[in-house]
């Protein structure tokens, strides 16, 4: 096993470089070419990434520096962005960065797209708004948006769709891919403020949030009608309001499928309303693993999920709860409508079906809006592996999926591990410290949350002793130390982890101030799952006498799915 992972890392590359086909956008730039040939040069403005869309051709990315942009000046409110095919429009960069990779976390340094053309929604001026913020036409899954903030939409207008969509509208059969993006504060007179998809249209929403949306009639955040099988991974609906889909509505429309996704605070305030979210018509819509919470309907019963007459309505691996109806109605009719096809779900005050429960789910911090799981939970291990997303293999907060908890029996269906009921898999720490019985000088940390397939590896040693030198990181499969003493040497203490087949090198990274790290990509071989690997360093310290060697605590981790 020490020889597979070996050969998996060999030839890693940590940091990929941008491409030949990369162009650069920073709104804060007044000097350079503004050709967007690198950062110096990027295009300028607030119209830079305009500029960007109008030069860019199939297989460039564009790199977006944080600032806000907006799609014209001209006070035109039928402009808009556009996305196209073969195109991927990264944001989040602070400037000088390589790759997508090196970007800080997101949300750290927001690239904005504006549908405020003139600069006065603080005033509440927002008639002069553009109408949609992003138009996505004859697009496919190539056209990807990643990393931005979309605001200020404001579809207000009368035909040819300028009532609906104010964040994004897709129409016709388009399938862009859209990741990483906050959509906050759009409106519309119609439906879906955040955005609106019809005539067979069907994007891909990952690790996107919908927040403060006005929808009008239908569909605070989205309003899909006569779509196609629009997909949502570990999205967050908060703070949205309609009069018949808090959130999001779908109508007339089959197969979109919503997964591991949160529902919070969302309002419907019409007769007819869902407070989270309102099916009708069409069919086979998959709600999975997610966590419908403290929603309401105003003049409604169904609070969380209304189904008015939509075929095969499938609730699984779901968490509906504290959802509120008329007068603040919090029974089980409040939670979803019936005749929806309901099983292993938490539903308060039950509802009938397959593995369905009626326990508080005992989430971490409900008034704090923190719906992961105590280990108290009866979530735990209580849903259904069968019907869990084809693919999907992480939770809302990106932990990995089906994680057994050996204290926890197992009463959901299939074979263990078993998933977790909601948007979140209990999680445990991923990676265990085992000290060193000579109380050695570098503490080695993991800087990832976990050991998962193709997912980011990350260590980080430190030390206090010598803080110059070269660290040299090592690792061992089926690491064991049980003593915390690894292999001992006379006179020189601890040498390293004790291992079958003893260690394997890894990386040599210099310690600078104290701090030496080493990251790369897990390889995403399935052979590894349930494989402990055990992680040491040994620092060096070139600039003393004798250059002498500190070794660090071993770190243990079992590599997830």
């Amino acid at each position: 096993m020490s020889r597979l992972l070996q050969t998996a890392l060999a030839g890693l590359c940590l940091s990929a470089a941008a491409s030949a086909g990369t162009l650069h956008v920073d709104a804060n730039l007044t000097t350079g070419l503004n050709d967007g040939s690198s950062w110096a040069d990027a295009f300028q403005g607030d119209l830079g990434v305009q500029a960007a869309l109008t030069a860019a051709v199939t297989g460039d990315e564009i790199f977006v520096a944080q600032g806000s942009y907006r799609p014209t000046n001209t006070g035109a409110r039928g402009t808009s962005f556009s996305l196209k095919n073969g195109v991927t429009l990264f944001g989040g960069f602070l400037g000088g960065e390589a790759s997508p990779a090196e970007r800080p976390a997101f949300g750290s340094a927001p690239s904005i797209l504006s549908g405020d053309l003139n600069g006065d929604d603080g005033t509440g001026s927002l008639l002069d708004n553009s109408y949609h913020v992003i138009r996505t036409t004859g697009t496919n899954a190539t056209a990807v948006l990643d990393g931005f903030d979309v605001v200020g939409g404001n579809a207000s207008g009368g035909g040819s769709n300028n009532d609906r969509g104010g964040g994004i509208l897709c129409l016709g059969a388009v399938s862009p891919t859209v990741r990483n993006v906050r959509f906050k504060d759009n409106r519309s007179s119609f439906g879906g403020a955040a955005g609106y998809c019809n005539n067979g249209a069907f994007p891909t929403f990952e690790d996107c949030s919908f927040l403060d949306g006005v929808g009008g009639s239908f569909g605070g955040a989205f309003d899909i009608a006569n779509g196609g099988p629009v997909r949502y991974e570990r999205c967050y609906f908060e703070g949205n309001t309609a009069v018949r889909a808090g959130a999001l509505e779908v109508f007339a429309t089959s197969g979109v499928i919503v997964s591991n996704c949160v529902f919070r605070d969302n309002t419907a305030t019409g007769s007819s309303g869902g407070g989270a979210i309102w099916v009708g018509s069409g069919g086979n819509t998959k709600f999975s693993n997610c966590s419908i919470i403290g929603n309401s309907a105003t003049n409604n019963a169904a609070g969380g999920i209304r189904n008015q007459g939509a075929n095969n309505t499938i609730v699984a691996n779901c968490i509906l709860y504290d959802n509120s109806g008329a007068a603040g109605a919090q029974g089980s009719a409040n939670q979803v409508s019936a005749g929806t096809n309901v099983t292993y779900s938490i539903v308060e005050g039950g509802y009938v079906g397959t593995g369905n429960l009626s326990g508080d789910p005992m989430f971490v911090d409900v008034v704090g809006g923190d719906y992961a799981l105590t280990l108290a939970s009866p979530a735990i291990d209580a849903g259904d592996n069968g019907s869990v997303v084809p693919g999907v293999t992480l939770d809302f907060a990106h932990n990995p999926r089906q994680s057994d908890e050996p204290s926890v029996p197992d009463t959901g269906s299939g074979s263990a591990p078993l998933v977790d009921i909601g948007a979140h898999e209990l999680t445990k720490p991923a990676f265990t410290a085992v000290p060193g019985c000579f109380g050695n000088p570098v503490v080695l940390s993991a800087t990832s949350p976990s050991l998962a397939l193709g997912q980011p590896l990350g260590l980080e040693a430190t030390s206090a002793a010598y803080p110059t030198g070269l660290t040299l990181f090592y690792y061992g499969a089926e690491a064991t130390d049980p003593s915390g003493c690894g292999v001992v040497l006379p006179g020189l203490g601890e040498l390293m982890l004790s291992v079958v087949g003893g260690p394997t090198f890894m990386a040599a990274k210099p310690m600078v101030a104290g701090s030496a790290s080493f990251s790369a990509t897990f390889p995403n071989l399935p052979a590894l799952v349930g494989v402990t690997f055990g992680f040491q360093a040994a620092n060096v310290g070139t600039l003393a006498p004798g250059t002498p060697v500190e070794l660090s605590n071993l770190l243990t981790a079992t590599v997830a799915p």
